[in-house]
């Protein structure tokens, strides 16, 4: 399950040097490097992974990444290894708090990456989601 968490990695990055004072833009991610964050991007999907490097464009490369799809009170984490992401599709990049997502267990319910995408093809077919019986529907105005 928490596969990614365990592979911290062996040489920490020093920001002694920098810490007196707060850099601009994309060379502000110094400050996660090494550290486990969680990416999210523009299309909804979440990645899980140890920041390894970064350019002045915001392109991420994460180690022992993994996709994160959740659906109601269940999760699956999709191993996805090394994994580059386009600077323009991240919406939201943070550290993680290893302490609280170890707890997310007790809230939600670990699935396999088959069950999940089962659900989340139901949900897509449907149109709603379903939780203990009951069905979720947005109202849609009728002027679109």
């Amino acid at each position: 399950m928490d596969d990614f968490m365990s592979s911290k990695p062996a040489v920490q990055s020093s920001s002694s040097n920098l810490s007196a004072f707060k850099l601009p833009g994309a060379a502000s991610l110094y400050e996660q490097l090494d550290k486990l964050v969680l990416v999210c991007l523009r299309d909804g999907r979440n990645f899980f992974g140890w920041l390894r490097s970064f350019d002045q464009y915001a392109n991420l490369v994460l180690d022992n990444t993994v996709e994160r799809l959740t659906v109601n009170n269940m999760y699956a984490d999709v191993p996805m290894g090394i994994f580059v992401i386009r600077g323009e599709n991240v919406m939201l990049l943070g550290e993680v708090d290893e302490e609280k997502e170890l707890k997310v267990g007790e809230s939600m319910t670990q699935v396999s990456e088959k069950e999940i995408r089962k659900v989340i093809a139901k949900v897509n077919e449907n149109g709603t989601l379903t939780k203990a019986g009951n069905v979720l529907e947005w109202p849609i105005p009728e002027e679109f």
